[in-house]
């Protein structure tokens, strides 16, 4: 068993922003939108991942969308340029992904919803456009 430590570290996640809007009951189709920017806090090595996110029913059913904002530390000695093209763009929102999850089938159990689950993404397209949107604090 290795005592490595991984080169980030996950803090924690929290959501800043919920809304749910519910018109209609029925069968849905949804349709899943992200928005991730992200900040380097180089003077405290944390990586602060924001991501928005959209789920809606094609037909008009319902509307939620949702911020989280969750911290991850790196290494001191970390070259952020080399992570903001690995680490921070991979593995953050793949590790953020499941607490999203989680919180929209709370969020829709408790509102009376049928349960929404989302399905299980690959999120390298929300890797992408992140890697166009992180932006250096010192």
């Amino acid at each position: 068993m290795s005592t490595e430590k991984a080169n980030i570290q996950f803090l924690n996640t929290i959501v800043k922003e919920s809304h749910i809007v519910f018109n209609r009951p029925g069968n849905y189709k949804i349709d899943i939108n992200f928005v991730p920017s992200g900040i380097v806090l180089s003077s405290l090595n944390q990586f602060i991942l924001h991501l928005k996110t959209n789920i809606r029913d094609v037909e008009n059913g319902f509307h939620i969308e949702i911020l989280t904002e969750s911290t991850f530390s790196y290494p001191e000695e970390a070259d952020i340029e080399e992570y903001k093209k690995s680490l921070f763009i991979t593995n953050a929102p793949a590790i953020v992904f499941p607490y999203i999850r989680a919180y929209i089938s709370s969020l829709t159990a408790l509102s009376g919803l049928p349960v929404l689950t989302l399905p299980t993404l690959i999120m390298s397209e929300v890797g992408k456009t992140l890697s166009e949107n992180i932006t250096i604090q010192e």
